[in-house]
């Protein structure tokens, strides 16, 4: 058991702790603490608009440094922009003249081609292209030769021989042997003449000679040729439906008549539309 005078220290030891806890300051401390808290913020505080405002004023004397130059860039290329401007007005008008010319020219060129076509054609009328003649056979004296041939070939139809300017073989390489012989170009002196053998030439379904077939066809310029050629799909077609009779026209034109009407059209595609409006898309 502790003795009474333990008792009595403990007991004293104790009141002494409540009576330090009573009498400690700590309210006064803490406001201590808070007035210098406050007081360092406040300084804080001071110092960062401090710096901010030195910031800010700096930073305005660099932009008002910098403004004039930009603005003077600015002007430049304004100028320079408004330059540009009316340089691609002027090019701008200069091509609306340009096209206008071009177009007109255009259209000149296209008229002088076919003036010109029509007056190499021209002179061709009195011509005929003659292919599979072998090569060789003229012996130097192509004119008279041609001459007899087609007396030749088509026998009683020609009286005599016909009257011919000039024959040729066609401006070509000679082609090597048993290759296919260069075209005979014959200038007749008489038109009718030239006439009188094309038709004989349709009349005969084929012209025999020396163990060959002669073909007959008109001397077209080679840009006629092609718009004629042009025609080969359709007249393939055309054959092979009933009732209807066709033939090209100078220069390159068809003529079909079928069931009592007649038609001439200027292009192939005329001639496809004609077909499908008749016969229908399958023939």
């Amino acid at each position: 058991m502790p003795s009474k005078s333990t008792k009595a220290q403990a007991s004293t030891l104790g009141a002494s702790k409540t009576a330090t806890r009573e009498e400690s300051p700590v309210p006064e401390a803490n406001e201590s603490k808070v007035a210098i808290d406050t007081n360092t913020l406040q300084a804080f505080s001071d110092i960062v608009k401090e710096v901010i405002k030195e910031e800010n004023d700096s930073l305005r004397e660099e932009i008002i440094r910098a403004v004039p130059p930009i603005n003077t860039t600015l002007e430049e290329y304004g100028g320079k922009l408004r330059d540009h401007d009316q340089g691609l007005t002027e090019l701008d008008t200069r091509l609306v003249a340009m096209e206008a010319n071009y177009q007109e020219l255009k259209d000149r060129y296209e008229k002088l081609q076919r003036k010109t076509d029509d007056l190499e054609n021209r002179a061709r009328r009195y011509n005929l292209r003659v292919l599979g003649v072998p090569e060789g056979l003229e012996q130097g004296n192509p004119t008279r030769f041609m001459a007899a041939l087609l007396q030749e070939v088509f026998g009683g139809g020609l009286e005599k021989p016909p009257t011919l300017d000039r024959a040729h073989r066609a401006p070509a390489p000679k082609p090597p042997q048993g290759g296919r012989p260069r075209p005979f170009i014959v200038c007749f002196h008489y038109y009718q003449e030239k006439e009188l053998i094309q038709s004989l030439a349709r009349e005969k379904s084929r012209l025999a000679f020396r163990d060959g077939q002669l073909l007959i066809f008109p001397d077209f310029s080679a840009d006629l040729t092609r718009r004629r050629t042009a025609f080969n799909e359709v007249k393939e077609i055309l054959r092979k439906q009933e009732g209807v009779r066709y033939g090209l026209l100078y220069p390159a034109r068809m003529r079909i008549s079928f069931r009592g009407e007649t038609k001439v059209f200027n292009s192939p595609e005329d001639v496809k539309g004609f077909i499908d409006s008749r016969f229908g898309k399958d023939k």
